[in-house]
């Protein structure tokens, strides 16, 4: 029987980090209070698994954290941090775009040139992303599909909110990062994690790449990996933060400060990877006094039977 890993393995990190970093509707009334009921807590996370009674996984789930303003006009201000797992399922997508009809506007992520048009149902054989190309081989591996290839790009309200690619290279140049550097230091941090006796955790991540039933072994494993992320921001950054997400949530939070000047935005969605929000979400406290008031709910992956 596979034993899936404690703590995250060197080569798990990776696709952990890769997963996170860079990138309600209308149901029966039990499963929307159940899922979307607002919760007013303190504990700043964005990825949880949704359990049953007796604690078998149901869904890996994102947040929408539901952020008020404190100050001046901004007080009927809300701002949403609608957090993605970038590789999803196809109902979990489409229950984005529909939350994405509520918003007066809605701030993206792509790094990608200014005026790129995201046609619905682009495929991911040339990404638009340099971040997204590296998630692309993960869909097939989970039995997913890709953010790209699901999300409707070109409806009006929403609004570019990142780097284009010339920025994007010349910050990491700049700030001597690469993405072989975050490889070895995932290698690095997931080494520090293990040292359980017996088997090896990364013998166990193979054991589940070639498994019949390896879509579902691999989901389970990656979903269960993701409530053991405490380590993960030292992956994606040194010291001093990083371009792929404090940099890139700079450039986010300058386009928001942009559209708080316009008084008909009372309802504005920040549309990036779950793994940018609790940088973000600091800034806003700090920066624009932005409060938590609450969070719902959305299922990204299936994990029941």
């Amino acid at each position: 029987m596979l034993k899936f890993p404690k703590r995250p393995t060197s080569a798990l990190f990776l696709f952990l980090a890769i997963l996170l970093a860079v990138s309600p509707a209308n149901r029966a009334d039990e499963a929307e209070n159940k899922k979307n009921s607002t919760s007013k807590t303190t504990d700043r996370s964005y990825v949880r698994i949704e359990r049953d009674e007796n604690k078998k996984p149901l869904a890996l789930q994102t947040a929408v954290v539901q952020m008020q303003g404190t100050k001046g006009g901004q007080r009927k201000v809300q701002v949403d941090l609608i957090g993605a797992i970038h590789v999803g399922e196809k109902a979990y997508y489409d229950e984005l775009n529909k939350l994405f009809e509520e918003y007066d506007v809605v701030l993206y992520e792509l790094v990608a040139p200014e005026g790129t048009v995201i046609e619905k149902g682009h495929k991911q054989g040339v990404s638009l992303d340099v971040v997204a190309g590296s998630q692309s081989g993960l869909q097939k591996l989970l039995g997913l599909t890709h953010q790209l290839e699901q999300i409707d790009y070109t409806v009006d309200n929403f609004v570019h909110a990142d780097m284009n690619p010339s920025e994007f290279a010349k910050h990491m140049e700049e700030r001597d990062e690469s993405f072989m550097k975050m490889y070895f230091r995932s290698i690095g941090q997931g080494l520090a994690m293990q040292g359980a006796p017996g088997q090896s955790n990364d013998f166990n991540l193979i054991l589940a790449l070639f498994s019949k039933d390896r879509e579902k072994k691999m989901k389970a494993m990656m979903a269960q990996q993701f409530e053991q992320m405490d380590g993960l921001p030292d992956v994606m950054s040194g010291p001093d933060g990083s371009t792929i997400i404090h940099l890139r949530n700079d450039k986010a939070l300058e386009v928001l400060e942009a559209q708080l000047q316009d008084s008909a935005n009372k309802k504005i969605g920040i549309f990036y990877g779950a793994g940018h929000f609790d940088d973000m979400e600091e800034k806003m406290v700090e920066r624009f006094r932005f409060r938590r008031k609450g969070e719902v709910w959305l299922d990204a992956w299936n994990l029941g039977e």
